[in-house]
């Protein structure tokens, strides 16, 4: 993992250094969504509104006019939360990560270059702070079905986790440098980065005990803009 990183920073530096027209620096902010897994025998849970921004730097370099290395420093907040059948629940931010990520994409221009489609894929490492963790206090909400009982304990087997990413993106120019890019992603992970353990006791009947788990990954709708920087040639 620190030599992943270590890579990433080289990066960074190789393409500080190169500083030509090719080489493009940006800022980006997104929309994004955690994913999550439920698994429950009473069909009560549901999806839990999770959403969270994503913000970051990056650094584009164009290898040639369809081929392009990126890499950055993003943010984002993890959040963890209850729902049942799609009304009440709890939620709130969990802990926060960092993301280097480093990626491939095309350049596809279109419209005589006035715009160009870009697709990516690529590896980024996240790495969260620790979480309190700890036992929820027991709480209820209620839903048009009646009131559900419940409680959760969170459980977090990765700090630091690998995500794969597969998105496209479309650049628009403004002027000879500056592009403005609009962008949809989708991250996957391959660990679990938190499992959380419910025991609720919907209409006064008998307890359920579900779970629902996250492998650290999300989506996400985002805008950007690049500015080439040539001004050290």
């Amino acid at each position: 993992m620190n030599r992943f990183i270590a890579f990433c920073l080289g990066l960074l530096g190789y393409f500080t250094s190169m500083a030509q027209s090719s080489t493009y620096i940006g800022a980006e902010v997104a929309y994004s969504a955690d994913i999550f897994k439920i698994n429950d025998p009473g069909g009560r849970l549901s999806d839990a509104d999770v959403n969270s921004a994503l913000w970051g730097a990056t650094i584009r370099h164009m290898m040639n006019k369809h081929l392009f290395l990126e890499t950055g420093v993003y943010a984002r907040a993890y959040k963890t939360g209850i729902a049942f059948d799609h009304e009440g629940g709890s939620g709130g931010t969990d802990r926060t990560a960092v993301l280097v990520p480093l990626r491939v994409g095309g350049r596809l221009p279109l419209l005589k270059g006035a715009i160009a489609l870009c697709p990516v894929t690529g590896l980024s490492l996240a790495i969260a702070n620790e979480s309190p963790g700890g036992i929820l206090d027991p709480t209820s909400t209620m839903t048009s079905k009646g009131r559900i009982d419940y409680f959760y304990t969170n459980q977090y087997p990765a700090q630091v986790f690998p995500l794969f990413q597969l998105g496209v993106g479309i650049d628009i120019r403004l002027g000879q440098k500056a592009l403005l890019g609009l962008s949809t992603n989708y991250y996957a992970g391959v660990r679990k980065t938190l499992i959380q353990h419910v025991e609720y006791t919907p209409e006064n009947g008998a307890m359920v005990k579900a779970t629902q788990h996250t492998r650290g990954g999300f989506y996400t709708i985002g805008i950007g803009f690049k500015y080439a920087v040539d001004w050290f040639r």
